[in-house]
Parts: C-alpha cells; sequence; structure tokens
C-alpha cells in the first residue's frame, strides 16, 4: 500500500532546551528522508547508524535515490530490500526514464515492488551532455511515467491488497532549467497530476518565499496533489555553492555573506536551514522532506533546531 503522507514526527515543545516556536506546529507534521545508496566499500555501522537514527523519527516514507556510485537501480533495490529486511520503514523509490526503455522501465518497476518499495518517485531524469531528448524508445517525460506505473499497477492490483502504489513527482520552485516560460512550469504538474501522481516533492530552494509562491500559483493552476518542500541542510559556504550548482539556481550571496562572517560556519548553516524550515511550519505548509545525505548527525542537528525530536516510545 501506500506510505501513509500524515506527520509521525511531532515538534515536542515540552524539554527545557526546546527551541521556542515562533508559530506551533502541527503534531501530524509529515516527515519523510532522502537516502543514497551506499557504496560497495561503504562503512556499515555508518549506515546502521543513518537507518536507526532516521527510523527513531517514525517517518512516513524514505526515498531512495539511484546513483552512479552505488551501480543505479540495482544499488537502490538491494537497498531498498535491506531497509525492508532491517527496518520499519516505509519506502519510495526514484526511477528515471533515463534508466532505459519502456520495457526496461517495466521490468525495474516489478524488481523495486519486488524488493519491498510501495512508492515511486517517477522522474525525467537529467538527460546526458550535449542531448535534447531521450533515445525514441525511452518516455520522454515523467508524465509518460506515472501512467506507465499506473498501467503496471492495474495489471496486479492483487499484488496490493486492494491498496495502490504512492507515486511521487518533482517540482520545480524556481523553475526548471529548460521550462520556456513560467506558466509552463505549473502546465507540466498539472500533466503529472492528470497522469496519476499522488504527491509532488520540490527540488531544492533558499528562499522560503520562492517555495511559498509556487505553491500559491500552482494551487491557483489547478494543483490539488500536496506540495512537500525539499530541504537540505547547509553547512559550509561549499556546500551552498554545490547545492546550488546542483540546482542550476544562482547562489544567494546574503547567506553566503552570513557563512563567510560566522564564527562557526557548520552552526550558522544549520542556523540558515531551520529558519527556512520554521518558515514552513508558520506557513502551514504541513510537510518537510529532508535530503540527509545519509549524514545522520546533521540531520539531527537541523531537527533539533526547530524542535523536532524522535517520539518517546511507550512507557
Amino acid at each position: 500500500m501506500a506510505p501513509r503522507v500524515s506527520a509521525s514526527a511531532p515538534l515536542d515543545d515540552s524539554s527545557d532546551n526546546a527551541q521556542p516556536q515562533s508559530r506551533a506546529a502541527s503534531e501530524r507534521t509529515a516527515l519523510s528522508f532522502e537516502v543514497i545508496p551506499p557504496r560497495h566499500d561503504a562503512d556499515e555501522k555508518k549506515i546502521s547508524h543513518l537507518l536507526e537514527t532516521l527510523e527513531s523519527y517514525r517517518p512516513d516514507y524514505i526515498s531512495v535515490t539511484s546513483s552512479r556510485r552505488s551501480g543505479w537501480l540495482d544499488g537502490t533495490a538491494k537497498f531498498i530490500s535491506r531497509i525492508d529486511r532491517e527496518t520499519t520503514m516505509r519506502t519510495l523509490a526514484h526511477l528515471a526514464c533515463t534508466a532505459g526503455t519502456k520495457q526496461d522501465m517495466i521490468a525495474w518497476i516489478n524488481r523495486l515492488i519486488d524488493s519491498g518499495v510501495r512508492g515511486l518517485l517517477a522522474l525525467r531524469g537529467d538527460l546526458p551532455e550535449g542531448e535534447v531528448s531521450l533515445p525514441a524508445d525511452h518516455l520522454q517525460y515523467a508524465d509518460e511515467l506515472v501512467r506507465l506505473i499506473r498501467q503496471v499497477e492495474s495489471q496486479q492490483a492483487a499484488r496490493f491488497a486492494a491498496g495502490r502504489l504512492a507515486v511521487a513527482v518533482a517540482s520545480y520552485p524556481n523553475g526548471h532549467y529548460q521550462a520556456r516560460t513560467d506558466d509552463e512550469n505549473f502546465d507540466v504538474l498539472l500533466s503529472k497530476q492528470r497522469s496519476g501522481a499522488d504527491l509532488a516533492i520540490s527540488q531544492l530552494f533558499f528562499e522560503a518565499e520562492d517555495f511559498l509562491q509556487f505553491r500559491r500559483r500552482a494551487e491557483l493552476a489547478g494543483v490539488r496533489i500536496p506540495q512537500i518542500p525539499g530541504i537540505m541542510p547547509i553547512t559550509s559556504v561549499r556546500r551552498l555553492r554545490r547545492m546550488a550548482e546542483f540546482s542550476s539556481l544562482p547562489v544567494p550571496e546574503h547567506l553566503v555573506r552570513r557563512l563567510e562572517n560566522a564564527r562557526d560556519e557548520r552552526a550558522e548553516g544549520i542556523a540558515i536551514t531551520a529558519e527556512l524550515v520554521q518558515a514552513m511550519v508558520d506557513n502551514d505548509v504541513g510537510s518537510l522532506h529532508i535530503y540527509t545525505h545519509n549524514n545522520a548527525e546533521v540531520t539531527q542537528e537541523l531537527l533539533d533546531a526547530v524542535g523536532i525530536r524522535p517520539p518517546t516510545a511507550p512507557g
């Protein structure tokens, strides 16, 4: 069945050292994480610690990326199997049109379902350098992949005990770099919604208003699926610049200055990210998706900074 997109990690302000909240957050704020499949030579203790830490927050789901360093989708499927075997966390697998032909995609959908996943994040994926489109035998856009996932799902309905796969898609608060107009960003998101998407997880953004304005405009355009803000903790000027490059966004110079003038660059970066999270809370966004980069400590620091702590175990 689909991962539930309702919060399981309340904002805890009962502790003496809890951070003050400028506005009370819902006790059912949706919380999810993104993780990266480990390389074959990864430190097993660190991976186990990562999974234990994330599970302690009882997230609604964790999304598992695909990367060259871990064998692409083969590594994704293996890591999902491990997560399913060792934890109670629900998984959402990244799947991009660039991974192969339409027949390849059907095989991968089934492989990922077999590994234990019950949700997919459908992406177009980055085009090879110098290319303007994918080969003719590939699905060209994410909405086509969403439709294919729903087709496979309908043909195997019995596997899901009358439930369904969760299908997420990406959104771009600052616009996709290939979009010709602002309106095209909303047209694409609407097409994904019509094709059967359940929710949209945003790419990175640095200013709260960028996400909030995008959400307002998307709703006015007819987008009804939940829009989840994607948050990546900032820990240094170098990380900030890499984040901007990864997202095809300009580097916010006022944030660079804050980090360069800070006594503790990492602490200032966490504070900057916490302000972004707090703005989401104050504006009733109701959900958070944290890009962890497999760093349990930084993820904990950020969540501590906004008063999100693991739920207390019964008794």
